[in-house]
This record gives structure tokens, C-alpha cells and sequence, in this order.
């Protein structure tokens, strides 16, 4: 079954480019399009070069709204498609395996890997949905024995690394969609410039009963620059992106709380 591959650019370096392009070169493609929502199309050439359709977007109408053009374009074209982040790294086989299990497993809308960083640490993209409380200590009380305490069962951390199970929050970073599902449920929300786009798609990918699914047995690099973390400008993206999100599916929000629990289940874990 093919796999076609979307990538959203803004001010990506020569050396994500190259690798990038390296890590896909053996794969047998449907097609490989990167939308390059940066101000200036002085990368096209690169990207040509190695191989991709190149499309500028300078008035950058958002990670998600230039996901969902390239879908909209090529979906069509192939069983699954693959959304990637320009900072990762891995291999052809890696991605195989990952099809093969999307093959062999009708229920699975998508599926994502184990992820590294350069240094060989776990990240801990695997996690339930997140509730307001859950948010605002991530994002201001970092370091707090309190968000320790929450992350132990928000990040899965009971789960085992190298484990296969559904989960109702996967990374963008790295996602092999079934395009089949996005047809059905529609692909990012236009209405999330950047963050948080994942999440609510994760979300409706449960929801219709074709949940994320973690498979721990192959693993990927993921720089991982955590840029809302250090721009005051990306962190008001992100503010934005989580009121937009929790106005959509409510701030007390039933549902979210029999979502996790159905996941935590899987671990014997009652949250």
C-alpha cells in the first residue's frame, strides 16, 4: 500500500533539507510536497534538488491550513499519508514497518513510533488529553513537583517504551495517517494557526473509533526545539491555539475525562 509524504517549511536550514531528504530517498513515494510558508522562496531550489514539489506560501496561513493543502492536492494519490516535522531523522525500514502494522490493522487511523532525542532520551509524546489545570502547569510551572506528579500519568509514563497500544494524543512531529479516515473526518482545523492541531485530530481520530495508535517497536530522532518555550511571539500563538481548543470541546469537558480513562485501562490505570 503507498504513502505520500507533506512537510511544512518556515526558515528551515540546508542541513534539515538534507536530511530529511535522505531519510525518505529509499522510500517508494506517491509524492513528496513541502509547503515553504517563509517569507522568502530562497530554499526552493534545495528542496527541488532533492527531489520535492515545492509550493510557497509567504502570507503563512498556518501549519495546519498548509497541511491541509497538500492533502487536498495529492490525498487522494496514495493509502497513507505522512505529515513529518523538518527536524527528524530515521530510516526507510522504520517507516515500512509502520505501514505494514497500519496494513495488518484496519482500526488504527494513524500511527506514530518511539521518539528520540539526538542523545538517545526517550520523549514522552505519548499522552492523554489535556485539561486546562494539566496545561497551565506545563506551561508555567515547569519543574514543579506538582507537574511531576501530573505528567506521570498524562505523558503514559506507566506505559512501556517499546510497547503497541491506543492513545487519544499523538505528536505532530511524525504521523502515518490512513487517508482514507481524513476524508472522512476532515484533516487539521484551519481555526489553529500552530499547536494544538494535533491534538484536536488525535482527538477526532478517537472519537470515530479509529484511534492513534503508538508503536514502539521502531524509533525516530526528533531535534525538538520547543520554540514557544523561548519566543514570547510562539507562545501567544500557543495561547491562542489551547483557548481555541478547550472553547471548541468545553473546559470541563466529560468527554476528555471517559476518553483518558478508556486509555488509561489499557495499563490497568484508573485516572
Amino acid at each position: 500500500m503507498s504513502i505520500g509524504v507533506g512537510l511544512v517549511a518556515y526558515n528551515i536550514s540546508e542541513k534539515y533539507i538534507k536530511r530529511l531528504s535522505k531519510s525518505l530517498e529509499e522510500l517508494d513515494l506517491k509524492y513528496k510536497v513541502v509547503v515553504d510558508n517563509s517569507p522568502s522562496d530562497n530554499k526552493r531550489l534545495s528542496f527541488v534538488e532533492n527531489g520535492w514539489e515545492y509550493i510557497h506560501r509567504p502570507e503563512n496561513p498556518g501549519f495546519g491550513n498548509s497541511h491541509n493543502l497538500i492533502f487536498d492536492l495529492h490525498g487522494s494519490e496514495a493509502n497513507f499519508h505522512l505529515v513529518i516535522n523538518p527536524d527528524i531523522k530515521f530510516t526507510s525500514d522504520a517507516v515500512n514497518e509502520l505501514r505494514k502494522f497500519m496494513e495488518n490493522n484496519s482500526i488504527a487511523g494513524a500511527v506514530a513510533p518511539a521518539v528520540h532525542y539526538p542523545n538517545g532520551d526517550f520523549q514522552e509524546l505519548r499522552k492523554l488529553l489535556p485539561s486546562p489545570y494539566g496545561w497551565f502547569l506545563r506551561r508555567f510551572r515547569r519543574g514543579s513537583k506538582r507537574l511531576e506528579r501530573y505528567n506521570q500519568q498524562f505523558e503514559l509514563r506507566m506505559a512501556p517504551k517499546d510497547g503497541i497500544f491506543q492513545y487519544p494524543y499523538m505528536s505532530g512531529c511524525f504521523m502515518l495517517l490512513r487517508s482514507e479516515v481524513l476524508k472522512e473526518i476532515g484533516f487539521f482545523d484551519d481555526n489553529i494557526f500552530m499547536y494544538g492541531e494535533d491534538t484536536d485530530l488525535s482527538r477526532r481520530l478517537w472519537i470515530n473509533g479509529t484511534p492513534p495508535h503508538y508503536y514502539g517497536r521502531v524509533s525516530i530522532i526528533h531535534d525538538f526545539a520547543k520554540g514557544s518555550h523561548t519566543s514570547k511571539k510562539l507562545l501567544w500563538i500557543a495561547i491562542r491555539s489551547t483557548l481555541y481548543y478547550f472553547n471548541k470541546w468545553g473546559w470541563l469537558d466529560s468527554e476528555r475525562k471517559k476518553i483518558n480513562n478508556d486509555c488509561l485501562k489499557q495499563f490497568s490505570v484508573k485516572k
